[in-house]
Parts: C-alpha cells; structure tokens; sequence
C-alpha cells in the first residue's frame, strides 16, 4: 500500500477554493470584523496602561506596554517597583496579565507578599490569563525562605493547573519538604507529567554532583 504524502494547500488555492464554494467575501469580512476588534481593544489596553507607561517612561524604560518587558532579554530590576505598585490597580485583564507575567523574574521576591496576595485574590481559574502570570511570578521569585508559603499552594488541589508554575520552585529547593513534596504529587494526575519531569532533572543534578565528588 503507497501511502501518499500529505501537501499543504497554499494560500491561492485557499482562497481559489473559498470563490467556488461562493465563500470567499464572507470569510474576508469576518476577517476585517475580527481585525477591527483587535485593533480595538488595543487601543483600549494602550489608553488603560497610560498611568503604569508613563512612569515606566520616566525611569528610563523605552516601553509602550507590559508585555515589551515580557517579550525583552533584558534584566530590568529598576521597573520590578512600578510593576508591583501597579499590580493591584484595576487595570483591564489583559493589562494585568501582561504586569504579572513581567514580574516573573527573580528579582521580583522583593514584593513577594504583594505578589502572593494577589494570587489569592484572583478570580481567574484559566491557565492563560491572570492567574497563571500570577503564579509564574511567584514561581520565578520563590526561595526557601518563602517555601512555607509555597507548599500549601501546590498542594491544593482546588488551583489545577495553576499550580505548575509553581513547581519549578520545589525543583530549586535544598529543603527536603520539597522533595517529600514532588514525591507526593507524582499522583497527581493534573500535574503529574510536569513533577516528574522536576524530579527527573533534580535526579540528574544528584547523579552529576556525586559524580564529582567521587572523582
């Protein structure tokens, strides 16, 4: 049996497909419809977001959104202050979203109980909005001397998978409750995959240092 390669259609042929089912204006004014709407809601994002651009501005940050520090290689510590004082402002979801996936940086422990309340606060139970950025930056902040506070997040089951950008921390963690932790939640089906992934490198890390100690 000659099993043939599968060909992508081109974009010509799309659209030459859509003019002979009759398709083809319809499919490009929902097009223009859903344009409008993005470019719309930009620019409401943009209006809302003036307060925080303007003293990002100010210190010397060269942005026209949250979401620039996001998408930057950059470090950035001098605008983990504004970001965290802008946190908690009523700012549209997207806004807040793109504030908090800025935080995710080490440097943010410095607003670690802001960070933290505000995770308990949010509504959102989705993976792709405020409470996962949330929850990427208190992963990303997380040391052993916030692990008290850690633990019971990962461990209620009522977050999802909200949890899992949580668990980068407990792979980070000398403290053996965090390792008893990841032993656990192997059972976890909702995040199982993702722990044993952590206790996989943290295994490797083991192997590598007994390694050069015995050499």
């Amino acid at each position: 049996m000659v099993v043939k390669e599968k060909r992508w259609m081109t974009l010509d042929e799309h659209d030459s497909q859509l003019k002979a089912e009759g398709r083809y204006e319809a499919v490009q004014e929902l097009h223009r419809q859903l344009e409008e709407e993005r470019q719309k809601k930009a620019a409401e994002w943009r209006k809302a977001e003036k307060p925080l651009m303007e003293e990002l501005n100010e210190a010397g940050f060269a942005v026209t959104s949250a979401w620039d520090l996001v998408n930057t290689k950059a470090r950035y510590p001098a605008a983990v202050p504004i970001l965290l004082k802008h946190l908690m402002r009523p700012y549209p979801e997207r806004v807040r979203e793109g504030i908090a996936r800025a935080l995710a940086v080490p440097e943010a422990r410095m607003g670690w109980e802001t960070l933290l309340q505000a995770f308990r606060d949010e509504t959102d139970t989705t993976t792709s909005g405020v409470k996962w950025a949330l929850a990427l930056a208190l992963g990303a902040a997380a040391t052993d001397e916030v692990l008290g506070d850690v633990l019971p997040l990962v461990r209620d089951l009522d977050l999802g998978r909200n949890r899992v950008p949580l668990l980068p921390a407990l792979g980070r963690s000398n403290d053996a409750r965090a390792r008893q932790l990841l032993e656990e939640l192997q059972n976890d089906e909702t995040i199982a995959r993702e722990v044993k992934k952590i206790l996989s490198k943290r295994g490797s890390k083991s192997r590598i240092s007994m390694s050069s100690l015995a050499d």
